[in-house]
């Protein structure tokens, strides 16, 4: 909705200026975004959006430094723009710092995206600048229309609620003043009190996402609905609304469940399926441990079905165990399953870091090794080659002593107490496809010493005695 329609047909220039600053002003006070004081850093890229916020935040009589970042990307034209918003600044008297960036060089070093690239850039930019002249906020020009944009981007790659509010006004030291206004606001009103500015002909050019909405799915919306932007405006607030309700709530239930110890963390599977209705609230109630919605419902199913105890998940950066009582949480930095080891009959290996040496010993050669940490076992009975890899759920074993009964292997380290930071890090030696070797723990039943053995596989770590 236009600014001419909001104001009720034709109005002069002057009013033009009041009626937008008004609301310029009262969208700050409504938020916070400025307090008394506050100096100011104004990423200007010379464009509509970013000149109108710096003569908005100008006549606001607030303490400004203009930051200009020239990616080099469209030759003279970007000098152009850097010329223009450094004549500005020189004019009003702003403080004015300009980075020429080497961003093609950058994406292609880091693998990135021009556009990503560009992002990283000026943001880290910023960050120095800001320190650098004693800013306490970075003000950048998105507007309306950038945060219906973001909101279909979100919506296509798949988000929370927080990702359908669209841009945050407040990001921590970033605010956005100009979130309110729409593009055609922008320029109705640059036009009108004569700010100068350039315009970026890549925004007319569909190469990027953000464009594609921009370009060709905004179009058919506002043929939809000729209110469309109005409309958007209106689902974003309720939706922002609704997200600070809900962050209210699972703040409260990830202080009130979840709880630390000196092995990590815990909560109790009983408080979680009481509270929790779906998995998505299992998703949010996990956020900080980065949890995906995949694996989130995959876990909510498994609390529904009351999964026997010792299943794991994992996330990029935490694994998480069904207990008897509890869903136990570390952190790990390895939750990535370990690539498979293929061993030969002889020759060394490692687990953990830890160095085993393995040689063939006839029967009788050697004492018997009872240390749990290293293994004698029939060779006549293997298979070759052998196999090491992490343990996995429904993994089960003949453990030595038990008569070939069988045991999971999940619940012989529940037995064994080991510590949960440690039950990821455990290893099994497979012979076709049978576990003959716990590594470190024990071996199986079906693979030890027997009066009719002659030969011994060993395998015995390197900082045992001979």
């Amino acid at each position: 909705m236009s600014l001419l329609i909001r104001t009720g047909g034709k109005i002069s220039d002057l009013c033009y200026f009041w009626v937008m600053y008004d609301r310029f002003l009262q969208f700050i006070k409504k938020h916070a975004l400025i307090d008394p004081g506050d100096r100011i850093l104004v990423g200007v890229s010379g464009g509509v959006d970013s000149m109108t916020l710096l003569h908005l935040l100008k006549k606001s009589g607030y303490p400004l430094v203009v930051a200009h970042c020239n990616f080099q990307l469209r030759g003279e034209e970007a000098n152009r723009d850097e010329d223009l918003v450094r004549n500005y600044c020189r004019k009003e008297s702003i403080t004015f710092e300009v980075q020429r960036f080497q961003t093609k060089a950058y994406s292609q070093q880091k693998g990135i995206s021009t556009q990503m690239a560009a992002r990283e850039l000026r943001y880290e930019w910023f960050k120095m600048l800001r320190i650098t002249h004693n800013c306490q906020k970075v003000a950048i020009a998105h507007h309306l229309d950038d945060s219906i944009e973001t909101f279909f981007l979100n919506l296509a790659r798949g988000t929370s609620l927080k990702g359908l509010r669209g841009i945050a006004p407040c990001n921590r030291e970033v605010i956005r003043p100009l979130l309110e206004f729409t593009k055609e606001e922008l320029i109705e009103f640059a036009t009108a009190t004569g700010i100068e500015w350039r315009e970026d002909a890549s925004n007319a050019e569909s190469y990027y996402k953000r464009n594609l909405i921009r370009h060709q799915l905004i179009p058919i919306m506002h043929q939809l609905n000729p209110d469309f932007t109005g409309v958007m405006a209106q689902n974003l607030q309720k939706l922002s609304a609704r997200y600070y309700t809900s962050e209210r709530l699972y703040d409260g239930w990830r202080s009130e469940f979840i709880k630390t110890d000196t092995n990590g963390f815990h909560l109790s599977k009983k408080a979680v399926l009481s509270v929790c209705q779906s998995a998505y609230d299992l998703y949010e109630l996990l956020r900080d441990f980065s949890f995906n919605y995949a694996t989130c419902q995959q876990l909510f199913d498994c609390l529904q079905e009351n999964t026997e105890a010792g299943k794991v998940f994992l996330s990029a950066s935490h694994r998480l165990v069904i207990d008897r009582e509890d869903l136990l949480i570390v952190n790990d930095s390895n939750a990535e399953v370990l690539p498979q080891v293929v061993m030969e009959n002889t020759g060394s290996f490692k687990v953990n870091g830890v160095g085993y040496t393995v040689r063939l010993c006839s029967a009788g050669q050697v004492a018997l090794d009872k240390a749990s940490e290293n293994a004698m076992l029939d060779f006549e009975r293997l298979r070759f080659p052998l196999h090491l890899r992490p343990w996995k759920m429904g993994d089960s074993f003949a453990p030595l002593g038990m008569k070939g009964k069988r045991k999971l292997v999940s619940d012989f380290l529940i037995d064994a107490k080991v510590p949960l930071s440690e039950k990821g890090k455990v290893m099994v030696l497979e012979s076709k496809g049978e576990i003959a070797w716990l590594v470190g723990f024990r071996i199986s039943e079906h693979f030890k010493l027997s009066t009719q053995t002659t030969s011994i596989w060993y395998a015995r770590k390197e900082s045992a005695s001979h």
